[in-house]
């Protein structure tokens, strides 16, 4: 396929009616290791590498809820910022920038701020005295949000602030005043930024309403703000899921719509005072397939609303934890979540992956690509004509369909892309009908499968030689039978993204295989090809895992079955 290009082309703008709101993630690591304070960076506390803002734009949740901790950015109260914390900070702010992000910058504390004193770590609630004495007052949050407006109010790479997570328990502090004072301090230094207000009691959506009672309490010379709730679905809301499925189902038959339930209250309020809305946190495990039609079930209710959304969690440190959706693998492997998330982006949002895995966020120039929009958007595609992939100045590179239809359409990423962020436009006849995030790297290898999923069986072929020379090819149906010992079996594997790789590896149920070629297939635009010679020791072997990288980037795994 030939692609045009344009110098000089207007950036794309975003049509008003796609950015009703945005879908994202809480990027988590920073807050770690709340026992240990100030602690050690990358042993107590980390911040997350620039792939993860990379991942989660190239799914267009970019909307990232960064989650820092009071104490290490700012060690004594009413004092400077930590510079190395503070650059920390910067790093992440800017790879967010670059990625297309939307960063919101939180203070993960919970209306609370904790001392070292006389070997131990005390914590003491904002404005409650201890002692005859209060240690944390509503005059230290206003002073930290002032001096973190003081660094990044001129910062287009922070959407917006946070100014407390989850408060609760506050005794005879009123949270309402505190967080109005904090907000004023922003405003006093001619700060117009979006400021998150979080509610009281974990900020939960579903005691919204018994929390704060029926009236909103902020005034703000800006008109520039959101309440914040936070939503979990298990029994007693603290999204710990302690219980199976099964035993949160006994206590409540309608559990698969708890999250609309849930979120009335707060959408009720909302609604009433005329105010706008935020749900910070909500996240389920990954442990039952059930609990997805509950996330669908509250996100349609999100999406009805308009409201931003944060799923909780993502980021490196999260191993196993069961609500991640960080990615696995070389951040092409998604979690069971992400089909349901990406299935609630914003009215618009196109998101382009990999046509022969569906999963990871990156894909290489010269790839065969499949871009989607949101079943629940209301947009059709089957008549985009072109797709336009901008860069950063401005340059358009045309790309022309090879499918389309009313919510996918399949192209080929333009050949001489170099590496980086870029945004996508479908359009037909001029007009834009949806736009997205696209991450290139130079190779990003993904093998087709035979169900389509991404996982299971490849979608192989065996070139059987015989002694004299004469050949047979046969399509990867079921297990692979060696036949007579003078034969020779090279399988040939399909896929996209790494026909410029430098070098190869293959691994086959444990065995490493030498590659006899990797590169285009030839015939068809975009299309990759592999081809090795099986060695005989597989025979027998059953199912053995295909384990394809390139330039040290792995592939999606995936079978060949031997008899």
């Amino acid at each position: 396929m030939s692609a045009l290009r344009a110098a000089a082309a207007a950036l794309l703008t975003m049509p008003a009616a796609f950015s009703q709101y945005s879908r994202g993630v809480n990027l988590s690591g920073a807050e770690f290791g709340q026992a240990h304070l100030p602690g050690q960076y990358n042993t107590d506390y980390t911040f997350q590498s620039e792939n993860s803002f990379r991942y989660f734009s190239g799914r267009n949740l970019d909307l990232i809820r960064f989650p820092i901790q009071w104490e290490r950015i700012q060690p004594i109260l009413h004092g400077p910022l930590d510079p190395s914390y503070l650059g920390l900070l910067r790093q992440s702010i800017a790879w967010s920038k670059a990625h297309g992000g939307k960063l919101i910058i939180e203070i993960h504390n919970f209306g609370r701020y904790s001392f070292n004193e006389n070997g131990r770590l005390n914590t003491y609630v904002i404005d409650n005295p201890v002692g005859g004495m209060v240690r944390v007052t509503t005059s230290d949050l206003a002073d930290f949000w002032l001096r973190m407006s003081v660094e990044l109010r001129d910062d287009d790479g922070v959407y917006a602030y946070d100014i407390m997570n989850e408060p609760h328990d506050m005794g005879p502090a009123s949270w309402k005043n505190i967080s109005q004072a904090t907000l004023n301090a922003i405003r006093s230094n001619g700060d117009r930024k979006l400021v998150m207000i979080p509610g009281d009691s974990w900020s939960s959506a579903n005691r919204w309403m018994s929390t704060h009672g029926p009236q909103a309490w902020i005034t703000d010379p800006a008109n520039n703000f959101l309440y914040e709730a936070h939503e979990y679905f298990d029994s007693d809301e603290s999204g710990t899921y302690a219980m199976s499925y099964d035993e949160e189902l006994r206590r409540n038959a309608n559990l698969a719509n708890i999250g609309p339930a849930r979120l009335a209250p707060f959408e009720t309020w909302c609604r009433n005072n005329n105010v706008g809305g935020y749900l910070g946190e909500y996240g389920i495990p990954n442990n039952d397939p059930r609990w997805l039609t509950v996330l669908e079930n509250f996100l349609n209710a999100l999406d009805r609303l308009g409201f931003n959304g944060t799923y909780w969690a993502a980021g490196e440190w999260w191993g196993n934890y069961a609500l991640s959706v960080q990615p696995q693998g070389n951040f092409n492997i998604d979690r069971v979540q992400m089909p349901v998330l990406s299935a609630h982006l914003a009215p618009g949002a196109f998101t382009s992956v990999s046509a022969a895995s569906y999963s990871g966020a990156i894909v290489a120039p010269d790839s065969l690509a499949s871009g989607f929009v949101s079943p629940a958007a209301g947009m059709n595609l089957s008549s985009a004509s072109e797709i336009d992939v901008v860069d950063g100045a401005g340059l358009v590179t045309v790309a022309v369909p090879l499918f389309a239809s009313a919510t996918q359409v399949n192209y080929v990423i333009p050949d001489g892309l170099a590496p980086g962020h870029y945004r996508v436009a479908v359009k037909s006849a001029g007009s834009v009908l949806a736009q997205g995030n696209l991450e290139l790297d130079p190779v990003s290898p993904t093998l087709f499968t035979a169900n389509a999923s991404g996982s299971g069986m490849a979608a192989a072929q065996i070139v059987r030689v015989h002694p004299d020379g004469s050949q047979v090819l046969e399509d990867v149906r079921g297990p692979i039978d060696f036949g007579d010992a003078s034969e020779r079996l090279f399988v040939v594997l399909y896929g996209t993204g790494f026909r410029k790789l430098a070098r190869g590896s293959l691994r086959i149920g444990g065995t490493d295989v030498a590659i006899a070629y990797a590169g285009a297939q030839g015939t068809f635009a975009g299309l990759d090809q592999l081809n090795a010679e099986l060695p005989r020791s597989l025979a027998g072997k059953g199912e053995a895992a295909v384990a394809f990288s390139a330039d040290g980037k792995p592939a999606n795994t995936v079978t060949l079955s031997f008899r």
